[in-house]
């Protein structure tokens, strides 16, 4: 039975015999089948709703690229094919893939500064995570949040890096980092529609003054559910990327504290409000 819910995304790359290159076309057709035979076809994602077992490619075929996600993927063997408008017609079977769930996936991982913490110094504490259903990254949050979080998705993994100054008043507080994962929806013929009333709402860590933290959140209603969320400064008459994810951490400046986020699901993007915060002056830690 498939497992529900279940989504990994699979590196795949492809060679031909070089007789069959020229026949590699844009129009051919990706294809991922169960079993080791005549297995039954995955059917693609991104074309119908399904709520069994499914696939998104997302390679390219033209650069011999297979790539593909697989959702609600039950455990046994797959193999690829290329079906193409010409006499290019070819099943991968002798190299199958086999996937085996081993159960919940680790806990994240913390690691600790390389030095020791000193008042006034600049502190950064790394944590990294599973994150194996692109285009749906791992979220990771940090308790408490005690300044400036950046998170950076790479192949399978994803690492935030919390970034605050050592200040007396963290003395005994014990950090932690959480993992949120993706999980498909189970419902099976619903309208799928691009990100609206997409929102941002902030709540300053202490009273918002100049070096001090802004935590902010960017909320959108999406069917599939948005699964990139990018955040941006507006820094005079230019727009910086400050990070991503659905919350974020900042630092205040004493001007330039304008956010807004943009939002993706895979059917169209959206941008926010733009938010803004006054700050009280100068922040003096005591």
């Amino acid at each position: 039975m498939p497992v529900i819910g279940s989504c990994v995304t699979v590196p795949c790359h492809f060679t031909l015999w070089k007789e069959l290159e020229e026949y590699l076309k844009p129009e051919c057709k990706p294809i991922w089948k169960k079993g080791d035979k005549e297995g039954s076809e995955l059917p693609d994602l991104t074309k119908e709703s399904t709520g069994g077992m499914s696939v998104a490619f997302r390679g390219n075929l033209t650069a011999y690229d297979c790539t593909t996600t697989f959702y609600n993927v039950d455990n046994g063997s797959y193999y690829f094919r290329l079906d193409c408008p010409n006499k290019l017609k070819w099943n991968f079977k002798d190299e199958p893939l086999t996937i085996q769930f081993k159960g919940d996936l680790p806990a994240p991982l913390l690691t600790h500064p390389k030095e020791q913490v000193v008042e006034g110094t600049l502190v950064e504490l790394g944590c990294s995570a599973p994150s194996p259903c692109h285009p749906h990254p791992t979220i990771v949050t940090w308790t408490p949040t005690l300044g400036l979080s950046t998170q950076l998705q790479r192949d399978n993994e994803v690492t935030s890096t919390l970034t605050f100054t050592a200040s007396h008043r963290y003395h005994g507080n014990n950090v932690s980092c959480t993992a949120i994962y993706f999980k498909q929806s189970q419902g099976k013929n619903v309208t799928k529609i691009s990100p609206r009333n997409t929102s941002v709402s902030g709540s300053p860590c202490h009273p918002a003054r100049e070096g001090g933290c802004l935590n902010l959140t960017c909320t959108s209603h999406a069917n599939p559910p948005v699964s990139e969320f990018t955040w941006y400064r507006i820094h005079g008459e230019r727009i910086l990327q400050i990070g991503n994810g659905s919350a974020l951490s900042i630092q205040l400046f004493n001007t330039n504290n304008w956010f807004f986020c943009e939002v993706w699901n895979g059917i169209g993007t959206e941008k926010s409000n733009v938010y803004k915060i006054d700050i009280q002056g100068k922040w003096i830690q005591n």
